[in-house]
């Protein structure tokens, strides 16, 4: 059995790191729901201005991440754009078109002018949805988007707060409503075929940064139901939950391989949770890595930051 480790991009940091994994195992069950909630406002996501890490640009070029250098890069062919019900201004060099598809609020950073396919750089935000509401995920990761010449969006929750809960969900309540019925999936691989259409977007590889909630939703419920159409590198910080819903796809294929960088303290409440996915995912081969930051609690550090330094290490 080979093992693979990823380059570490803040070397410097104290981390424990696992390597990963490769067996060609693949499972089936039932549904099943979170066993530890995270909190009703994560710290990541309670409007946190991360400033971008040093050097993310250029290591973005250094990952051959543009798009247009490969005429044989599979791709959307979408055109035309997206219609903003708004523009937000979200630094100096970048703004932010604000839209609704199918009544899911997006944020969208569009790359500069260029040749060929954009690359997705996709947010889902904690419980609270502060880092969406603020623009600092999207602000932090504006360096590396026109390093990648990407097409960043951020997605809310369709309830407004929680990805993980269900869409009727009330936000002011203090209860827990899971999304059995996986409708926030539905929700998203809409806006998915919607950005598609509307930008010539890679098809062989997505950039997921989850935080918290946003990260228990894809690994419980997104990576296996919409995995296999939309593989990727997947920065999950500070949440992760072992899937009981059955693989819409298979693992093994080498087509659709994804990488997962898993990101959290060890005094972090969802330690066990985060464990469990990890070693979920490596049960089923694929290619995963674990970060544990020594003494912090949940998302108690540079999330943002974090994420962008897992896109730039992902070979």
């Amino acid at each position: 059995m080979s093992r693979v480790a990823w380059p570490s991009a803040l070397a410097s940091a104290a981390a424990s790191v696992s390597s990963v994994a490769f067996a060609f195992a693949f499972a089936f069950a039932p549904l099943g729901c979170s066993s530890t909630a995270p909190p009703s406002s994560d710290p990541v996501d309670a409007g946190l201005d991360a400033a971008p890490l040093e050097g993310v640009a250029d290591a973005g070029r250094e990952a051959g991440l543009d798009a247009g250098a490969d005429a044989a890069t599979p791709s959307s062919g979408g055109t035309g754009g997206l219609a903003c019900t708004r523009r937000d201004a979200l630094d100096p060099g970048h703004t932010v078109c604000v839209l609704k598809i199918g009544g899911t609020e997006l944020k969208v950073v569009e790359p500069a002018a260029g040749a060929g396919p954009l690359v997705l750089a996709l947010y889902l935000h904690g419980d609270g949805a502060g880092a969406h509401k603020s623009g600092s995920a999207l602000r932090t990761m504006a360096p590396w988007l026109d390093a990648a010449r990407g097409l960043g969006v951020s997605v809310l929750a369709p309830n407004g707060c929680s990805w993980w809960q269900s869409p009727s969900h009330d936000c002011a309540s203090a209860g827990s409503t899971s999304d059995r019925a996986a409708d926030n999936t539905k929700a998203l691989a809409g806006a998915f075929e919607a950005l598609g259409r509307a930008y010539d977007l890679r098809t062989d590889r997505t950039y997921y940064y989850g935080s918290s909630g946003g990260s228990i939703f894809l690994t419980e419920q997104w990576l296996p139901l919409e995995g296999g159409r939309h593989p990727g590198v997947f920065a999950l910080m500070c949440g992760g939950e072992a899937t009981t819903r059955a693989f819409a796809w298979d693992p093994a294929s080498a087509t659709r391989r994804s990488r997962f960088g898993f990101t959290y303290g060890d005094q972090d409440f969802l330690k066990k949770d985060i464990e469990g996915a990890a070693r979920a995912l490596r049960d089923k081969g694929l290619d995963v890595n674990e970060r544990v930051l020594p003494g912090a609690a949940h998302c108690a550090f540079d999330a943002h930051g974090e994420a962008v330094s897992v896109w730039s290490a992902a070979p």
